[in-house]
């Protein structure tokens, strides 16, 4: 029954994930022929023990860019370099289906081997009873020395109750993108972006463009506020100074806070008082795709989006961090590499394996590289892949940068439930429906309602 209460909130978004995602699944799941990247054809593979252990890692994309066919790439090459481990990849859509699905297998019986899901599940996970702790695994592996080349940032809803329950893999933080051109355009030095959000309404109000008949041409600013709403507005309570979780209680949250108002007053002033972007709601999944088709001037994304960014502009983009209210402040972002109980014992050694080499050094250099995530591992920013890489791109270096004022993720006891409150009431506040303070307010009470009966 307490699997089951978990489990209640994500039956529908498996419903939907069902009837709209089976083309994906499929080809996700399929492994690309072929040499695998950085593998010279007829390159001979290591001597097999004849056994193969065949694992199956499930995973979610959040953000643009074709971070399956990247994923799909990297198991192929694991497999190449480990013949006695064959990994399936099993794509399951966003955070919060891939969340759902693997639990509905912990329920049936048959959980997975490993999954990347969303790091602020860990309340959710550990809860549920679904998922190992890796302390014994970490001390095979040079103990201290292993676990402390993360970022703690990263590792701050990794580990919880003194133990570490997964290991940062595609990690990021909200960064703040920018058309330079447009800047250049609007009389704006291109090479200071706004600092302050102040600064950027004032910014925002010279970007915005229209044409004879008052129609606007390109926005200023675009702060995407639907999907997980409630990730993207947090950045903003940060900013003005307070978060709206604490990562170590896992039974709080502070919804209603006068810097949760400040922020969600600001997102909501940008399209009714500045102008400035458009009134109510701003899709995140589009604003990559229209940010590069110069529909927006000024975007706020998670840094995972930066090469598809990149690839896609055909102007320079600035990076920079997202403003200051009273302090610089993002929320943290991303997957995390975990393991689930009720596997074979074999199979929870090749599993971490497998993670390890996904969260190499070198591997998540390149894995930065590929897709904009933050190399999650400290000593990746000193390899010459790296190196190398900043001198061409240095805009990858912003969002590590950034990391030093980073928090949490709004991360609880049923996550998904608190989650969705939060991104409703922005929802309700934004489309007019709702003040923002009476927003807040009933979001504040709701997520209280269901964390009251937990204990941290």
């Amino acid at each position: 029954m307490r699997l089951f209460r978990l489990l209640a909130p994500f039956a529908v978004v498996l419903l939907v994930a069902a009837a709209c995602g089976s083309n994906n699944n499929k080809s996700a799941n399929n492994k690309p022929a072929g040499n695998a990247p950085g593998t010279a054809a007829g390159t001979a593979a290591p001597a097999s023990s004849g056994k193969v252990i065949h694992l199956t890692m499930h995973y979610p994309i959040g953000v643009a860019g074709p971070l399956a066919t990247i994923i799909n790439n990297y198991v192929t090459e694991f497999h190449q370099q480990n013949p006695d481990i064959d990994v399936t990849p099993v794509y399951d859509g966003d955070y919060a289906t891939a969340l759902a699905k693997c639990l509905q297998l912990v329920q049936a019986g048959t959980p997975p081997d490993t999954a990347i899901l969303n790091a602020a599940a860990i309340y959710t996970l550990t809860d549920a009873n679904a998922v190992m702790p890796l302390d014994d695994l970490i001390k095979q592996s040079g103990g201290d020395s292993f676990i402390n080349d993360f970022f703690p940032a990263f590792l701050a809803n990794s580990q919880l109750g003194g133990h570490t329950w997964s290991i940062p893999y595609q990690r990021s933080t909200m960064v703040m993108y920018y058309n330079k051109d447009a800047f250049k355009e609007a009389g704006l030095d291109p090479e200071k972006p706004p600092q302050t959000w102040d600064e950027l309404v004032d910014d925002a109000q010279k970007l915005t463009k229209r044409d004879a008949s008052g129609n606007v041409v390109r926005w200023g600013v675009g702060y995407g506020s639907d999907g997980a709403a409630y990730w993207e507005f947090q950045a903003l309570p940060i900013t003005f100074g307070k978060n709206v979780v604490d990562p170590d209680k896992g039974n709080v949250v502070y919804f209603n806070t006068p810097e949760a108002v400040k922020g969600l007053q600001l997102l909501y002033d940008f399209g009714r008082k500045y102008k400035v972007s458009p009134e109510g709601t701003v899709g995140w999944s589009t604003i990559p795709a229209e940010f590069d088709a110069g529909k927006y001037a000024i975007v706020f994304h998670s840094t995972g989006s930066l090469t598809a960014i990149l690839k896609g502009a055909n102007f320079p983009v600035g990076v920079a961090f997202v403003p200051k209210g009273v302090q610089y402040g993002s929320q943290t972002g991303g997957g995390n590499l975990y393991i689930f109980k009720g596997i074979p014992q074999d199979h929870v050694q090749a599993a971490w394996k497998f993670i390890q080499w996904m969260t190499s050094t070198e591997r998540q250099a390149k894995w930065s590289i590929d897709t904009g995530y933050v190399a999650a591992r400290k000593s990746s920013w000193d390899t010459q892949t790296m190196k190398d890489y900043i001198a061409k791109v240095p805009q990858v270096t912003v969002a590590r940068d950034q990391l030093q004022y980073a928090q949490t993720e709004l991360g609880t006891h049923q996550m998904a439930q608190v989650q969705q409150i939060l991104s409703d009431a922005i929802g309700a506040a934004l489309t007019g429906q709702d003040s923002v303070q009476g927003a807040l307010d009933k979001a504040q009470q709701k997520a209280m309602d269901i964390l009251k009966q937990y204990k941290n």
